[in-house]
């Protein structure tokens, strides 16, 4: 490498960070929660594209959903098309977090310090900037050592909460998810009402707890995906 080379690239991406901060601190959000986010993207500035094979099982109430076989194909900035043949029942947007998106949806309002599985994370908190978003809230957790995150925990509405817990794998270098694991819980029916008449037509019950576990193999990076593959999907929200 020639001398200055590694400087000529570090230099502009500290000033785009030091800008992002300028901008947060602006706009009252947290500069150093925005630019966790960011750095989470950021990892990935080397991945183009990538196909990876998933292997879905899923256990939800009141619903019985065989395991599932599916192929995904990512590219950059954001978009996920899913190959499956069947019902597939998955969050693309879970699949491959993109975390930075969010700050135009939602504000930063704090960081804290924890400890997942014995190693020490940032909880980046944010709150959704208008009243009609969902979910309301959310917490993550970002692993400062590789940047990327370790968990996801969103609040939506009627306390429906949602953890998505990601294990990671080095695939030519990059941290990319090896597994991945959704689990949702409701808040029980208030049990205290007034007792109402029998209706004589049982309203329809959604699940209110229930887990997915997603496996991630066969990683293909930079194979050069067509855009005509994802013209059918919109990009991620």
């Amino acid at each position: 490498m020639k001398p200055g080379t590694l400087r000529n690239r570090v230099m502009p991406r500290v000033m785009a960070l030091s800008v992002a901060a300028a901008v947060a601190a602006a706009h009252g959000g947290d500069p150093a929660g925005e630019t966790m986010l960011r750095n989470i993207d950021a990892r990935l500035a080397s991945v183009r594209d990538y196909t990876v094979t998933l292997e879905v099982v899923a256990d939800i109430e009141r619903l019985n959903v065989p395991p599932m076989h599916a192929t995904m194909y990512f590219k950059q900035p954001d978009r996920v098309h899913l190959d499956a043949e069947g019902f597939v029942m998955l969050p693309k947007e879970g699949l491959q977090p993109t975390v930075g998106k969010l700050l135009a949806r939602y504000s930063v309002t704090g960081v804290g310090k924890d400890t997942l599985e014995g190693i020490s994370v940032r909880k980046v908190m944010l709150q959704a900037k208008s009243d009609r978003a969902l979910p309301r809230s959310l917490i993550v957790y970002v692993n400062p050592a590789r940047w990327t995150a370790e968990r996801i925990v969103t609040t939506g509405s009627a306390d429906r909460l949602a953890t998505i817990s990601f294990r990671y794998t080095d695939i030519d270098g990059v941290w990319l998810p090896g597994e991945m694991t959704a689990a949702f819980s409701t808040a029980p029916a208030d049990s205290t009402e007034a007792d109402l008449p029998a209706s004589p037509i049982r309203p329809q019950q959604m699940p209110r707890k229930g887990s997915v576990r997603v496996t991630y193999s066969n990683y293909r990076l930079n194979t050069g995906l067509s855009d005509d593959l994802f013209l059918k999907d919109p990009p991620a929200r």
